[in-house]
């Protein structure tokens, strides 16, 4: 169904309509010139499916997302206010690079599961090397240290998936809301009143989130006493390790919920057409809904096992057809002797 079209709610705004195919244009740019603003740069592997199902729906389409990640972020100074401050901050910004979040930086980034492998062979980099940390003695650094100040940390994050919807009306923001708390994106909801107070006409936009299922974790500073700033830890090996384990058993109920959504937004923002029967409209190619695929599986498998079991009795009959040979050729030996 065409976004141009009526719904059970009425005419879409126009306005809608080219906003999304403004933004519909920026997504179908090939994934080597496209480009955004989180670290990774690019809408995640793990979300593209349920990102192109959403934008066929009528009224509906995605704006910004993250399938879940595994982060190490190093704090960014905080704000100078005397002048010798500035003049400190001035003389040690060299070590900021660019590419972090404020003035921070990103120590890794995964957007999906961390495998760890306890074989001898793959133990060579261990997490303290992976996230960028030097092993310390697990005290913080002391005030005389510090210099008086804070020192930059260093933390750990798993974030669950957080995806923002733009509607065309708060008629069309009612369905998504409905699946995502049904899913267990309990923290859902409109990204604020702004979005219904714009000039060319209100979009609302619905933020589709978990914070349930977020984990953080300090692990180390950043120890600047010295000519060169160390990224120091204050856990151990295991600790890290530990952390990713629970991070990589959050990142499975993230993609079970985000099924749970998938199935429950396109099955609640269906309309009805004409003649009464629902429509979902422009369904991406290839995409079956979750009983249509169980069904599909269960009847390839019987298949399978058919072709198994004739394979297997023509084998038999083949071996019995042998035998029978043999035991003539025997039975004729017998009789010539």
């Amino acid at each position: 169904m065409d976004d141009k079209e009526l719904t059970k709610d009425g005419m879409i705004p126009p306005v809608f309509v080219s906003r999304k195919n403004k933004i519909l244009a920026d997504l179908s740019t090939p994934a080597e010139e496209y480009s955004d603003l989180s670290p990774k740069g690019s809408v995640d592997e793990g979300i593209r499916d349920l990102i192109q199902d959403i934008n066929t729906l009528p009224g509906l389409v995605t704006t910004s997302s993250c399938a879940g990640r595994i982060s190490v972020f190093l704090e960014g100074r905080r704000v100078p206010n005397s002048s010798e401050e500035i003049s400190q901050a001035n003389e040690q910004r060299k070590f900021v690079p660019s590419g972090g979040k404020g003035a921070g930086k990103w120590l890794y980034v995964s957007h999906e599961p961390l495998k760890m492998d306890s074989s001898s062979a793959n133990k060579e980099k261990s997490m303290h090397e992976m996230f960028g940390l030097t092993p310390g003695d697990g005290k913080p650094p002391g005030i005389e240290k510090s210099q008086g100040h804070a020192p930059r940390l260093v933390r750990f994050h798993f974030e669950p998936l957080i995806l923002h919807i733009m509607t065309a009306t708060l008629h069309h923001a009612q369905p998504v809301l409905s699946a995502a708390s049904s899913s267990g994106f309990r923290e859902s909801g409109l990204q604020g009143l702004r979005c219904l107070e714009g000039d060319s006409g209100p979009s609302p936009i619905v933020a589709v989130r978990s914070a349930g299922l977020a984990l953080e974790s300090i692990i180390g500073y950043c120890e600047e006493e010295g000519d060169e700033p160390v990224i120091r830890s204050l856990v151990s090996e295991e600790y890290l390790r530990m952390l990713v384990n629970m991070s990589n058993e959050r990142f499975s109920i993230n993609t079970e919920r985000k099924e749970r959504f998938r199935t429950a937004i396109l099955d609640g923002c269906s309309v009805r057409g004409s003649n009464g029967t629902k429509s979902k409209g422009k369904t991406r190619p290839g995409w079956e809904d979750p009983e249509t695929r169980k069904e599909r599986k269960r009847a390839e498998g019987l298949m399978r096992k058919k072709a198994l079991e004739g394979q297997a009795t023509k084998a038999n009959d083949q071996n019995a057809t042998h035998e029978d040979e043999v035991g003539i050729w025997h039975s004729l030996n017998t009789e010539a002797l």
